[in-house]
């Protein structure tokens, strides 16, 4: 009995009565705005062979079960989503680090940050209403199996991270980043019958993810193939600073003929780093403005319909385009290493907002990684991760995309995480005298 008492009043504490009213309230003011869709809803609707499976089977599973009432529906549905895994998130990281009530409230404040303008990711008509919440269920499994040594938990974080990466597959390096944070915890012992089990889970989910978007994909659209976007993003940058002369670099004719094609038509737009007067920041700034026309309306779409012409498969045509990009991404940044390896580290910037930003996440990511490896305990082990997923993220979205918010405001949290807990620190030597 007491027990009971004492379970039933941990669960209407103050704190949780606040926070049930707060969450009923972002719930009525966000589910009064109507659905939006964005540019990229379109081609989930159409089940495209470049998106990923989890949103589109989302968006229309929701479509046959509520017809007459879809747009509040799906925005229903994915505003309970995020705020129920923004709820196990909180908690989770509240209880773990003790933080006060002011911490805390800035906490709820970052975490909420996505639902409202100008990201509006539970109304949005777009994978960011899945991929945030599953997300935060992500890192919070995660620590609850690293660093509350819930080892049970690997099983939700290994579904949790099926979803993700079949709903986004920004999120690949999420994996390698835990299985390494295992390793350092366990040491020699990782390896141990009772831990290697987790260790090939973990490395096996990879390929199982994998495995599952190829057969999606072979069933839908015919081709055992991942999804096919990577390198059609990654080669917008080689591309915005080619010239009219690599097109004697390319040996394949059809790499040389859809490379010329592209050329032209961001030549006559005057998108072109050449055709920019000014230093590194302002050639960035017209290519991160006009990403979408130098790749989605030019190599993308012109590429495809080359390919389209030869054999009238559309979807085919979306997996050669995809190739020829793996295939001439190399062969652009040998040409123009110097200038793409400058731009592509203003676009690292620009997504960190400043070099002193990104001084001190690599700061913090050294300092962790060496301390983890001499003793791995929570406040070590959580600036690592922390650290090593912002920085990876930062560096990866860089390479294959430009920096806009949409890519990078997941680990909002985190940095703020990493923030608490170099505060702390800083508080216990002041204290110590140490």
């Amino acid at each position: 009995m007491n027990k009971l008492l004492t379970s039933l009043k941990s669960k209407f504490s103050i704190e949780n009565i606040l926070l049930l009213i707060l969450y009923v309230g972002i719930f009525s003011y966000l589910i009064s705005i109507p659905a939006i869709y964005s540019p990229a809803t379109n081609s989930f609707w159409h089940i495209g062979i470049n998106r990923y499976p989890v949103y589109v089977l989302f968006i229309r599973t929701v479509h046959v079960l509520f017809t007459n009432y879809y747009d509040l529906s799906l925005v229903a549905i994915q505003l309970l989503f995020v705020l129920i895994s923004i709820h196990v998130f909180f908690k989770n990281v509240s209880s773990l680090l003790r933080l006060t009530i002011v911490f805390k409230a800035t906490l709820l404040v970052i975490l909420f940050f996505p639902l409202f303008s100008p990201l509006y990711t539970a109304n949005n008509i777009c994978s960011e209403g899945l991929s945030y919440p599953l997300y935060l269920l992500l890192i919070s499994f995660s620590i609850d199996f690293i660093f509350r040594e819930n080892t049970k938990r690997i099983y939700l974080l290994l579904a949790a991270y099926l979803f993700l990466i079949l709903t986004r597959g920004q999120f690949s390096t999420l994996i390698p980043v835990i299985l390494l944070l295992f390793i350092l915890k366990h040491k020699k012992r990782a390896f141990k019958k009772s831990n290697l089990k987790y260790i090939i889970l973990l490395a096996l989910i990879p390929f199982i993810a994998n495995t599952l978007d190829s057969s999606y994909r072979k069933i839908i659209h015919g081709h055992f193939v991942t999804t096919p976007f990577s390198y059609i993003n990654a080669i917008t940058l080689p591309l915005f600073v080619s010239t009219k002369a690599d097109t004697a670099i390319f040996k394949n004719k059809d790499h040389k003929a859809i490379f010329l094609k592209s050329y032209n038509r961001i030549d006559s737009l005057n998108l072109l780093s050449s055709k920019v007067a000014g230093n590194n920041k302002a050639k960035y700034k017209v290519f991160h403005d006009n990403f979408p026309y130098i790749c989605n309306l030019n190599f993308y779409t012109q590429g495809a319909d080359h390919y389209y012409y030869q054999h009238f498969r559309l979807f085919k045509s979306f997996v050669d385009i995809e190739v020829a990009a793996k295939e001439m991404f190399p062969v652009l940044v040998k040409e123009h290493f110097k200038e793409w390896l400058s731009l592509y580290f203003t676009n690292v910037l620009h997504g960190f907002k400043s070099i002193f930003v990104l001084l001190f996440f690599i700061g913090v990511w050294i300092y962790s990684g060496f301390a983890s490896l001499k003793k791995f305990n929570l406040e070590n082990g959580l600036l690592f991760m922390g650290s090593t997923l912002i920085l990876m993220n930062g560096f990866l979205v860089a390479f294959v995309v430009h920096s806009i918010l949409r890519y990078s405001f997941y680990n909002f949290a985190f940095a703020f995480i990493i923030l608490i807990i170099l505060y702390n620190k800083l508080i216990e030597k002041y204290e110590t005298g140490t």
